[in-house]
Order: C-alpha cells, then sequence, then structure tokens
C-alpha cells in the first residue's frame, strides 16, 4: 500500500484506549471477539474496521465508538 493509500484509512485511537489500561491485542482480541491480527491492522491504519467490529471493540473497552473513531463519525 502506498503513502496515498494509507492516508485515505481514517484516523482512530484504538491503540491510545487500549494502551492507556494496558490491554494487550491478545486480551482485546479475548474480549471483543474481533481477531488480534485484524486489531493490529485497525491499529496500524491498514484496514478500515466494520461497523460490527467497531462496535465489539468499543464496548470492549467501554468507550463511545465516536470517541475511538472520530474520523468516522462524520460518513
Amino acid at each position: 500500500m502506498n503513502e496515498s493509500q494509507n492516508s485515505k484509512i481514517s484516523a482512530n485511537k484504538l491503540r491510545d484506549l487500549r494502551v492507556v489500561p494496558r490491554i494487550s491485542q491478545w486480551e482485546l482480541a479475548l474480549r471483543s471477539g474481533v481477531k488480534q491480527s485484524r486489531i493490529s491492522l485497525i491499529e496500524n491504519r491498514l484496514v478500515k474496521p466494520t461497523m460490527k467490529e467497531k462496535i465489539r471493540l468499543s464496548e470492549a473497552l467501554n468507550h463511545k465508538m465516536d470517541d475511538m473513531f472520530p474520523d468516522d463519525a462524520r460518513d
């Protein structure tokens, strides 16, 4: 993926919200049902999460979805 394609993936705060309470990607995967490899791709902005993934991740971290994925709230 080149730089221009990468910039099209919306920003997210998933990593910031996961690291503060010291939750690993593996633990988040267990809590949310989203695969750890997919969480890594989302955090690194290589893929855009589906609505179902956004809901699961926000519930697992007990944060509002719009706070975790602020650019997507405007879509």
